[in-house]
């Protein structure tokens, strides 16, 4: 018992220490564009950096592992069950958007937020944490989805956003299939299934690449807030009712259904409910600035989401 508790008491304490770490990492952000180190036009070119060099790396580099024949049918499970979690959370978040009455120009990035967790930065610690080895390749899994669906149905919901009171501009077949993240993905994918060797001196500045993925995703979202004044993180109607659904709505509707699902490993389970109970995307304030959406709602719901969710995220883990 007493063993069970300090493993406990150690997993809250690595989310802590990796919300800590978020925050930290905004602040900065912030403090740049406040401080007058760095013009807020910036964050164009850094987000061009994440989305077509940085997030790319870091998708490849996490598939490439050794082939394990007992991991597949977890793995093709989780798959399955995310990615269909992924489009009801998508469809709820669609009609969600009219009960809050959310205004045209911010529904896109609303429903962005809503659907999508913060899956790799905070995701990935979190499940080692609480089941191992094992939990964690399984939410790598997790991340195979995400990424394909962010870039495809996600950007579709925040393109909704663009010319906003005008004619929308719709993503084109290239925009959406044969985005650099998506290349990744594939690349991944390939190369884990034929378990083609990666020589180190490749493989190490990927590694370096895409260790700069969260703390530029974080930069990107402190500086975006800076350019509106932080009280109103908490005076944003759309930004509060977006993290009711991200961090309370959405993980309780998950719980149910996958009670009632038949799923032969309870790992399985205790994956999926930890990752999608995640504060949204951090990727969303990027996504915002690339697809012309409200870049400072994103933020604000990005960083409204992660410090609530040191609430949340402990009375989820309850569940288990």
């Amino acid at each position: 018992m007493r063993e069970e508790a300090a493993d406990t008491q150690l997993s809250i304490e690595v989310l802590l220490s990796n919300l800590v770490g978020l925050f930290l990492l905004i602040g900065v952000g912030y403090g740049m564009v406040r401080g007058g180190l760095v013009p807020l036009s910036s964050t164009g070119a850094l987000t061009s950096l994440l989305l077509k060099v940085a997030l790319p790396a870091t998708i490849f580099t996490s598939m490439i592992r050794p082939f394990d024949p007992s991991f597949v049918r977890d793995a093709v499970i989780i798959v399955v069950v995310s990615t269909v979690l992924f489009f009801l959370y998508a469809a709820v978040s669609a009609g969600l958007v009219r009960v809050f009455r959310v205004p045209k120009g911010r529904q896109g990035v609303w429903m962005l937020a809503a659907t999508f967790c913060n899956n790799g930065f905070m995701g990935f610690p979190v499940a080692y944490a609480l089941f191992g080895d094992e939990g964690l390749a399984l939410a790598v899994m997790l991340g195979i989805p995400f990424n394909i669906l962010m870039y495809s149905l996600g950007a579709t919901q925040v393109s909704l956003d663009r010319c906003a009171g005008g004619e929308k501009t719709r993503l084109t077949v290239k925009q959406v299939l044969f985005s650099a993240v998506n290349g990744a993905i594939l690349l991944g994918l390939i190369f884990y299934a034929a378990q083609i060797p990666v020589p180190e001196v490749i493989f190490t500045p990927l590694q370096h690449l895409s260790n700069i993925t969260t703390p530029l995703s974080m930069l990107i979202t402190g500086m975006s807030l800076a350019a509106s004044p932080l009280p109103s993180l908490f005076r944003d109607r759309d930004a509060i009712t977006c993290v009711v659904t991200r961090l309370i709505l959405l993980p309780l509707l998950t719980w149910v259904l996958l009670l009632l699902l038949p799923i032969p490993n309870p790992l399985i389970t205790s994956v999926i409910l930890i990752i999608m109970s995640m504060p949204s995307a951090a990727v969303v304030t990027a996504m915002a600035q690339r697809y012309e959406s409200d870049r400072e709602l994103a933020a604000r719901m990005v960083c409204l989401s992660s410090l609530l969710c040191m609430v949340t995220l402990p009375l989820i883990a309850l569940l288990l």
